[in-house]
């Protein structure tokens, strides 16, 4: 039984130390992350919407904490 656990571990070891596929997650979500920054900034209809909705937070933030005082 023991050598059983043994080996199951040696394998699974040799298995997760093999696997990656998470580096292949991580390099899409960068390469999705720089194509929205490109798209962000080449488009100036984004540019104004998003600086919109950033002002907008940031008045509410701003408002809420002069509330706190």
């Amino acid at each position: 039984m023991v050598e059983t656990l043994k080996s199951a571990q040696k394998w699974l070891s040799a298995k997760l130390r093999s696997d990656e596929s998470g580096v292949t997650i991580v390099e899409y979500a960068i390469m999705l992350v720089l194509v929205a920054v490109v798209v962000i900034i080449a488009n100036p209809a984004i540019q104004t919407a998003l600086s919109t909705l950033f002002s907008g937070v940031s008045s509410f933030i701003q408002a809420g904490a002069s509330g706190l005082s």
